[in-house]
């Protein structure tokens, strides 16, 4: 089967991620793929994929609506001749498009969070909806709440969105052995910067955590554009000496190896491919109970799950860090847990839609 993966960018994030293991994963299994990047920014993600043997073709996509991308991909198309085309975030209102003129038999799009955050506005409802009722593409969620949200956001019945939830390459994860906390407890964020990740009421509830527990230190992976905002907040609260700003990084499981903690503080999410990275590390976890996140890990039993006040989130950190046994037993059970996630199975789960089953 020959598919190609149509993307915005390749630039650090979690469709662009789930992209890569999922290419990755069907090349492995005999497929063909080839990624499509609007954009032609090269990137660590990219820079991975091509030495792996993993086409990219680059457009030069304009910022904001850029019409011409229908003709430019249905050109593509045609001189590709895929079986499957399969989009990802808002790609979707040129690719669907230009799929069907070229004759592209299928058209897959997942949802990589609930459908009235990942539309953006109006108009990309109104595309969004008329593809799916359609049937000029097919859409995939990666969570239940994500199907739940599709279906009452565009009016369609449960039995036509399909979940597939995200799945990593296991074997990059290094998994932890010893649970003994460092000096200082190393709690390690990997994300961008951006609203949905809430680096504001994480470093507020990190403060308070500084204040029974001083001998503390949090990672911060990632970038984005409120990056130096937040920076500047961690100046503000006084704790700009107890985090360390990483900035992008082509590999994180170094950073969450060396780690004793993983938290993830999001207001909303989809099916958080950082979570799986950490489970297979074998990190405890404190997480907020939001979007996909509940139907990943279990309060409890492998992580920590609270909502998002910055003082329930201190104080999940605060268990994890007065309590050595606790985070090996929640380490340990992500650990086990996360081969439910592997990409292999997320791959031979799309095989299955791109086929029509």
């Amino acid at each position: 089967m020959k598919i190609l993966q149509v993307i915005p960018n390749l630039c650090f994030g979690g469709a662009e991620i789930l992209c890569e293991n999922l290419t990755c994963a069907l090349k492995d299994m005999g497929h063909q793929v080839v990624v499509v990047s609007l954009y032609a920014e090269r990137t660590p993600i990219s820079q991975r994929m091509e030495a792996a043997g993993i086409t990219i073709r680059y457009l030069d996509k304009k910022l904001g609506l850029d019409v011409s991308m229908v003709p430019k991909l249905r050109r593509l198309f045609l001189e590709e001749k895929p079986d499957v085309v399969h989009t990802h975030l808002d790609v979707i209102k040129y690719a669907a498009l230009a799929a069907k003129l070229a004759g592209v038999s299928k058209c897959v799009h997942t949802v990589h969070s609930v459908a009235e955050k990942e539309a953006g506005g109006p108009a990309q409802k109104a595309v969004n909806g008329f593809y799916f009722r359609h049937g000029l593409s097919v859409p995939v969620a990666l969570s239940q709440e994500i199907q739940a949200s599709i279906v009452r956001f565009y009016g369609l019945p449960a039995g036509k969105v399909l979940v597939i939830r995200n799945g990593i390459d296991l074997s990059k994860c290094r998994s932890k052995e010893d649970y003994r906390a460092g000096h200082p407890v190393r709690i390690v964020h990997v994300g961008r910067f951006d609203v949905p990740k809430n680096h504001p009421g994480l470093l507020r509830a990190f403060r308070l955590l500084l204040e029974k527990h001083p001998d503390c230190r949090l990672i911060l992976v990632g970038d984005g554009d409120s990056r130096q905002e937040m920076e500047a907040l961690a100046a503000e609260l006084g704790i700009a000496g107890q985090v360390e700003f990483c900035g992008m990084q082509k590999d994180v499981h170094p950073y969450l190896y060396d780690a004793d903690i993983f938290v993830l503080p999001s207001v909303y999410e989809g099916n958080p491919m950082t979570i799986l990275e950490a489970m297979g590390t074998g990190l405890p976890i404190a997480a907020t109970a939001v979007g996909g996140i509940p139907d990943m890990v279990t309060d409890g039993e492998d992580a920590l799950l609270t909502s998002c006040r910055d003082e329930d989130i201190a104080g999940a950190l605060g268990r994890l860090v007065e309590d050595e046994s606790l985070r090996a037993r929640l380490g340990r059970a992500a650990r086990e847990h996360s081969v439910r996630f592997s990409a292999r199975t997320m791959a031979e789960n799309y095989c299955r839609v791109f086929a029509g089953n």
